[in-house]
């Protein structure tokens, strides 16, 4: 393979993909090595492990590496699901060393000029660096892991040219952080926060309230940020401290919003008008499982027809709407067992709700969206 002709040698470079191959054939020699490097250092993965923190800073340190690297991504692991572990390890020597490493690692982006997009998934386990096994962390360890990498991130994004900014499995703060309202020049046009549902944050704190706002990690107000992924995969998500009043991005076009409960009464630190706000620039609204809130069975239910109706004549410059048939529900809060289906929804409701639904995609297909 040594010495094959470049235009082969090329074809089988963009033929691989895994990083353990190309790192081999660059080591052949020095037409592989120009070939692949840019390659097999677009996207660099970090283990949550010491090691793996210490070679992202070589990288990051090596000029002609350095400038390849378009994506960081932290943690990725493929079908394993979030559960928080029951409070009785102790590591606190192990992630406060930890730790260090990937402070330095994620303010260290700044020296990455190319640098696109961050991925951050937490996990509360982590490889031990002496033993080589994987050790869970409690709780306690997990969120300020989350809390000093978020710190570190937020600094580097200070100078630094990335735009897509990805967190998954996060706890939200009950109060906001300052180093995010701090960052007035924030360079994003996308991020997307996938939060740790109300049943796995409850059954830890033994608490049915520490759910912390929704808008406790976005940007403050910028005319940059064009995307917002609002997400709850594992399970629904609601905080009545949930403050979006200040929240506004004149560039905003898209919007997606998994397993969000809307508040039972509309505010200006709601969701519901959150989208209202930017009705004059929003084209894409998607809706994945959420709900309404409830405060009681001896209240009415605020019918999803009349937030239909409501968005049809006002977001006069949506051209896209994605909302599952059957996927606007109702839930009430119960002591003991969190968020739990509203049982007593008459079936007219439901008939209403389908019902304004339609008319709404209807007049989006049909570019008929009324103008107030």
């Amino acid at each position: 393979m040594r010495d094959l002709p470049i235009e082969l040698i090329s074809a089988v470079v963009q033929d691989v993909s895994a990083i353990v191959d190309l790192l081999h054939l660059r080591s052949l020699n020095r037409s592989y090595r120009e070939l692949v490097t840019p390659r097999a250092f677009s996207k660099l993965h970090i283990k949550n492990s010491i090691q793996s923190a210490q070679n992202c800073l070589q990288i990051i340190g090596a000029t002609s590496l350095a400038i390849h690297v378009r994506e960081v991504a932290y943690d990725s692991r493929d079908n394993e699901c979030f559960r928080l572990p029951p409070d009785n390890t102790d590591s606190a020597n192990a992630v406060s060393e930890l730790e260090e490493v990937l402070t330095h690692a994620f303010c260290g982006i700044t020296a990455l000029p190319r640098i696109e997009s961050v991925v951050l998934n937490f996990w509360p386990s982590f490889l031990c660096q002496e033993s080589g096994r994987e050790v869970c962390e409690n709780p306690f360890w997990f969120i300020n892991r989350q809390l000093t990498l978020l710190h570190a991130i937020h600094h580097g994004m200070k100078t630094s040219r990335m735009t897509t900014l990805s967190l998954n499995n996060v706890i939200l703060p009950t109060i906001g952080y300052d180093f995010v309202s701090s960052l007035t020049n924030s360079p994003l046009s996308h991020i997307s926060v996938s939060v740790v549902s109300n049943a796995e944050v409850s059954a830890w704190s033994a608490s049915n309230n520490i759910n912390g706002s929704l808008g406790a990690l976005l940007p403050p107000s910028n005319p940059t940020l064009k995307s917002i992924v609002l997400r709850s995969p594992q399970g629904a998500y609601h905080s009545l401290a949930t403050r979006l009043s200040s929240f506004y991005y004149p560039s905003l076009e898209s919007l997606v919003l998994e397993n969000i409960i809307f508040d039972h009464t509309p505010s200006f630190d709601g969701v519901e008008e959150f989208v209202i706000r930017h009705k004059d620039t929003l084209q894409r609204l998607e809706l994945q499982s959420c709900a309404c809130y409830v405060p009681d069975s001896a209240t009415d239910v605020r019918q999803w027809s009349t937030i239909w109706q409501r968005w049809a004549a006002e977001l006069t410059s949506l051209t896209e709407l994605v909302v599952n048939n059957g996927d606007h529900r109702y839930v009430l809060l119960d002591a003991d067992r969190g968020y739990i289906p509203h049982g007593e929804v008459s079936t007219l409701v439901y008939e209403d709700d389908s019902s304004s639904l339609q008319v709404f995609k209807d007049r989006l297909a049909a570019g008929q969206v009324a103008v107030v």
